[in-house]
């Protein structure tokens, strides 16, 4: 059955759509949105083109600065000299200290719509300093997290905050900042949500579907599990009604509740009910189309939306060891490169010789790298005259 509203009722239900979506075909709720990247990133704002605005890039966003890394030590001695070095290290810090502060204010505003506070002096989920992310009026909708592991910077943005997000911009524009321009593979987290205004996908829907299996992932795997968490007044009255299926832990995490309830809306004649999807670790191609992403879920959700559901998933699970194997290689590659290059052609391609030459005895663990004794002296000569 179709629920009849009231005027006020209705207008109370257009509001809360007009705040959240920029675009009348929506149907779903971006609610919640958190990405991080290296601060180092910043300097590929100046050449994108700048997409959903006819102002240039190049115009918008600060240059890297040119830094002279020449550094005359002539005349000084070993102190002196130690000590003009870490002057110059300290000069072109704050250089590019300077120029990422800049670029990360110009791409809150240009990009999110957003201002940024001055920093807070203390750290946030794991970061050595953080600010607060502002709307124009002030308001604080979120944080910004600065100095992480690998020099990386944090965006938390609330669902207050993601109201003026899309104002702002829109999830098809967003996503070409991020991945195109700061390549960014995956959200730390999103929410998608969608609002049922007619009593029907409510609470009991939800524990009723979840007995159906339609919570089970599309693409296979073990189902989740369910937790009613209404609470009563003495009255017998709901305070709160909710239902949650999966764990905060995993990469998908369902909220069902009473938004009317939550939000404190006294109005007799107005439904409203939130089925919300927190998602972590996700592919950010999800911003493409949220209501796809959410249709694409599992059939629960696809009953909610008119649109063939998209698969798309979470980060793959890669071990350490993996991880740290991938990043020593790139960074090799970024500063050694061509040296490498250079001594496998005059090692005339032999792989144990070059590792030889390159990694100490005490590294070495297991099978020695016999290094031919040619080779062994002309190496030892040249180090001791350096």
């Amino acid at each position: 059955m179709k629920y009849q509203y009231t005027d006020r009722a209705t207008q109370l239900i257009n509001n809360r759509l007009e705040r959240f979506k920029k675009h009348d075909d929506n149907q779903t709720i971006v609610d919640h949105l958190s990405f991080s990247f290296p601060l180092a990133d910043l300097r590929h704002l100046r050449r994108s083109p700048n997409i959903g605005s006819t102002v240039d890039s190049q115009t918008l966003f600060p240059e890297i600065p040119t830094i002279n890394q020449e550094l005359n030590t002539d005349g000084l001695n070993v102190d002196e000299t130690l000590k003009a070095i870490e002057l110059q290290k300290e000069r072109v810090n704050n250089e590019m200290s300077d120029f990422y502060y800049r670029s990360l204010r110009a791409f809150s505003s240009v990009v999110l719509g957003f201002q940024l506070s001055a920093p807070r002096d203390k750290g946030f989920h794991g970061y050595q300093n953080s600010l607060n992310l502002l709307t124009d009026e002030g308001t604080q909708i979120g944080f910004v997290g600065i100095g992480g592991q690998r020099n990386t910077v944090y965006f938390q943005i609330s669902g207050e905050g993601c109201k003026h997000l899309w104002s702002h911009t829109t999830p098809f524009i967003l996503h070409h900042w991020l991945s195109k321009v700061l390549s960014i593979s995956y959200l730390s987290r999103i929410d998608i949500a969608r609002d049922c205004y007619d009593d029907v996908f409510n609470c009991k829907n939800a524990e009723t579907n979840f007995f159906q299996k339609a919570f089970a992932r599309k693409k296979g795997g073990p189902n989740p599990t369910m937790a009613p968490r209404h609470s009563f007044t003495v009255n017998g009255e709901y305070d709160v009604e909710m239902t949650t299926v999966g764990k905060r832990t995993s990469p998908v995490y369902w909220r069902i509740y009473n938004k009317k309830l939550e939000q404190g809306i006294q109005e007799p004649d107005l439904v409203w009910y939130r089925n919300e999807v927190e998602l972590k670790k996700w592919t950010v191609d999800c911003l493409l189309d949220p209501d796809s992403t959410f249709a694409g879920i599992c059939d629960f959700s696809q009953q909610m939306i008119n649109t063939d559901g998209v698969h798309t998933s979470s980060s793959p699970r890669v071990s350490k060891a993996a991880t740290d194997l991938a990043s020593r290689v790139k960074w090799v590659r970024r500063m050694c490169g061509k040296a490498l290059s250079d001594i496998f052609e005059i090692t005339e391609g032999d792989i144990q010789t070059l590792l030889g030459l390159l990694v100490p005895d005490k590294y070495i663990t297991g099978k020695s790298l016999d290094i031919p004794n040619t080779y062994k002296q002309l190496l030892t000569e040249q180090l001791r005259s350096h």
